[in-house]
Formats: C-alpha cells, sequence, structure tokens
C-alpha cells in the first residue's frame, strides 16, 4: 500500500540534504589538504612563520566578508554552483602558482586564498541555512549530521594527500600540484551533481521568512548570543594559533614524512566525526552544558601539544593523544554552536531568522578566529617557541571557558520557564 504521506516536497528535500551533505563534505576536504601541503611549501619559498600565517588568513578574510553578505540573502542554487566552479578554477591557478617565487608568489597566493574563502563561503553558508529552514523542527540532529560529513572531508582531505605522497615517491610528480589538480576534478563532478539534483523548489520554501531583513546590531544586544559567539571566536583563535604551524612542528621536530604528517591530521578528525554523531544521537545534556565541556576539553589539548612545559617527553605520541583530545572538544564544538544560537534565536522570539542567523555566526565565527588565530600564533611562535605558545594558548581558552560558564545562564532560565510552566 503507498504511503500518501510522502509528499514530493519531502521527497525532494531528502534527495537535496543528500546534496547538501556532498557539498559539505567537499568544502571541507578541499579546505584540509591545504593545511598540511600549504605552509611547508611557503616556508620552502623562504618565508617565516609569520608570512605562513599572513596568506594562510586571507582564506578566513574572504569567508568573514562573504558570510556576512550571504547571511542576508536568499540563499539560491546559483549561488552554490558559482562558489563550486570558483573553487574549481582557484585550485587549478594555486597549483600553476607552485612554479612562482618571491613577491609574485606571495601576492598570488594571498589573492587566490581569499577568493578560495569567498567561494567555500558560497557553497557552506546556504547549506547550513537551507538545513535550519526545512529542518526546524530536527535542526540539532541535522547539523550535527553536517558536521559529521564536515569531518569526515577534514578526514578524506589528509587521506588523499597521504596517498598522492606514496604515489609521488613512486611514480615522480609533484604532490602539491596534483592535490589541487584533484580536487579541482572533484569540484567539477560535485557542480554536475548541483546542477542535475538540486532542487531549487526547496530554496523558496517558506520565502518570505528567509528575505526578512537581520539587523546584527540588535542581534547582538541579546546577552546569550553575545557570550555565545564571543567565547566561539576565542576558541577558533586559540586553536588556529597552534593548528597552522603544527604540519612544520612534525616535520622539523618529530621528523615525521609527509606522508605520516597527512595521516597524523586525520585523528583529529575522527574523533570529531564521532563526536557530531554523539552530539545527534545523546538526550542526556544540554546544547549549554556540551558545549562549556568542549572549551575545557579544548584547553587540555591545546596544552598536551607543548609536552616539554608540562614535564612529558616530544614524543609523537604524546601528540597524537593531544589531537584525541582536540577532536573531543574543539572538533565537537560546530555541531553544538549552530543549534544552540538557533535556540538562543528562538528563545527571544527571532524564529524566522534563526537559521540565517545561525549558519552566518558558525561560519564567521570560527571563520574570525582563522583570520587572527595565525597571525597571533607565528608572533608567539616566533618570539618564545611552539610549546610556550601551546601553554599561553591553553591557559587562555580555560579562562574563555569559565567566563563562559559563569555568565550564560540560558539553561538556568530555561528550567525556570518549564517549571514556571509546570506551575500553571
Amino acid at each position: 500500500m503507498i504511503d500518501v504521506n510522502i509528499s514530493p516536497f519531502q521527497y525532494n528535500r531528502d534527495r537535496s540534504f543528500i546534496i547538501i551533505v556532498m557539498l559539505i563534505l567537499m568544502a571541507n576536504a578541499s579546505y584540509m589538504m591545504m593545511i598540511p601541503l600549504f605552509p611547508p611549501l611557503i616556508k620552502e619559498k623562504g618565508f617565516t612563520e609569520a608570512g605562513i600565517g599572513i596568506i594562510m588568513c586571507f582564506y578566513p578574510l574572504g569567508c568573514i566578508l562573504a558570510s556576512w553578505k550571504l547571511g542576508k540573502m536568499h540563499s539560491t542554487k546559483n549561488i552554490i554552483f558559482y562558489g563550486l566552479i570558483g573553487q574549481l578554477i582557484i585550485s587549478i591557478i594555486l597549483g600553476i602558482s607552485y612554479y612562482l617565487n618571491g613577491a609574485l608568489f606571495f601576492i598570488l597566493s594571498s589573492i587566490l586564498r581569499f577568493f578560495q574563502g569567498i567561494s567555500n563561503t558560497m557553497i557552506q553558508v546556504p547549506s547550513y541555512s537551507i538545513t535550519g529552514h526545512l529542518f526546524s523542527e530536527q535542526v540539532s540532529e541535522k547539523i550535527a549530521k553536517l558536521e559529521m560529513a564536515c569531518n569526515f572531508g577534514l578526514v578524506c582531505g589528509p587521506m588523499i594527500s597521504g596517498v598522492l605522497f606514496i604515489l609521488a615517491d613512486i611514480y615522480s610528480f609533484n604532490t602539491f600540484q596534483y592535490s589541487l589538480y584533484f580536487v579541482a576534478f572533484l569540484y567539477f563532478f560535485i557542480a554536475i551533481c548541483v546542477v542535475m539534483f538540486l532542487d531549487e523548489r526547496i530554496f523558496n520554501f517558506n520565502q518570505e521568512q528567509q528575505e526578512v531583513s537581520i539587523n546584527y546590531y540588535e542581534v547582538f544586544k541579546i546577552h546569550e548570543l553575545n557570550v555565545t559567539f564571543t567565547s566561539y571566536f576565542f576558541l577558533g583563535v586559540t586553536a588556529q594559533a597552534l593548528r597552522t604551524y603544527l604540519s612544520v612542528q612534525l616535520l622539523e621536530v618529530y621528523e615525521l614524512d609527509d606522508a605520516n604528517s597527512q595521516f597524523l591530521f586525520m585523528i583529529y578528525t575522527i574523533v570529531s566525526f564521532f563526536g557530531a554523531y554523539y552530539i545527534a544521537e545523546q538526550k542526556k545534556y544540554t546544547l549549554n552544558q556540551l558545549y562549556t565541556y568542549c572549551l575545557y576539553i579544548g584547553a587540555l589539548s591545546l596544552l598536551l601539544y607543548g609536552p616539554s612545559m608540562i614535564g612529558l617527553p616530544k614524543s609523537i605520541y604524546v601528540i597524537c593523544f593531544a589531537d584525541i583530545i582536540r577532536g573531543i572538544g574543539i572538533g565537537s564544538a560546530p555541531a553544538i554552536i549552530m543549534p544552540l544560537i538557533v535556540q538562543i534565536m528562538e528563545k527571544f522570539k527571532h524564529k524566522d531568522q534563526a537559521a540565517e542567523v545561525g549558519s552566518t555566526l558558525l561560519i564567521a565565527g570560527w571563520s574570525l578566529g582563522d583570520l587572527i588565530g595565525p597571525i597571533i600564533g607565528g608572533i608567539f611562535i616566533d618570539q618564545v617557541g611552539f610549546d610556550k605558545t601551546s601553554v599561553i594558548m591553553s591557559g587562555a581558552l580555560f579562562v574563555i571557558g569559565f567566563v563562559y560558564q559563569k555568565t550564560s545562564h540560558i539553561d538556568q532560565e530555561q528550567s525556570g520557564i518549564e517549571m514556571q510552566i509546570l506551575i500553571h
């Protein structure tokens, strides 16, 4: 017997969600492939850690500017498609830039990273925003599943790079270039899938609500939102202050070869994948509680990146354990942040804007940290070294977690509301 309750919209919504999952996976796989590959190349070109930070920070700068604009726009299939084509073209040009040196390499790389950030955001912000609208009754579960796709993409990135490093040793080709050309091919494939299978009609669902003007000045007057976004931003700063330079540290201090360095980067993302799965399924803790735990656990992971400062040996096994802890804390936070922001927005009677604000702040908050973190990290590492910088960043994140715990009261206020309902 045919279930008449299954509507064409339901079918198209589920099929389109699969495409959105593929988009998030691909966007993050290509991003992660650049983290282990690009910093060593920049240093090979004669630039210091500070120079690496400057080039790398143009990517999040593009993300910030694009997310702020896209958060106020009606998401469309064309925005995502243009983002995919942009990523395809940029990947090819960035691969060719391998042959450049000096100021020309620095300038072109910075410009390409900037536009790469814009293109990536044109894929991700609409994807999260649309998911928030289409699955408003399951927003925590669906966003957590997107974060699982994100983390799986972050696993695939180093895995692909690692395999290419192995093949490069056998067949003698340039890993940096061929990684980017392979990424361009994948973007071509996913662009075809978007054209054929992403149903434009779901983007027009509830269009009147999607086009409501968002006044971010008024939005940030909400105390809970302000505290949550600020802590998320500082989480990104402290995390990225070290992560950008870890690949160089692995090569120079721990003497890992390129292939093994790529595979080590997978530890964090694999743990993050299961962290997002736990968040999607668990019913025991509130989002506020989970996020607080993430901040404290993240602080512990950053401390372990500088083992010599706490009496531990400079062992690759300590770094591996630090990556496991990082995946539990820092890696799980993005799966919580958008549902938490949506919860706050709905609590303060802004349900019509919740998806747009949540998706924008999810991308913009981390991108701000990704912009400032590498610059701060580069300066500190140049002055006091990597291990001492890890202790400083760990202490800063612990303070942020403590401040968030003491100033965020959404759980208490929600309990008060529920109690009043029970009394009446």
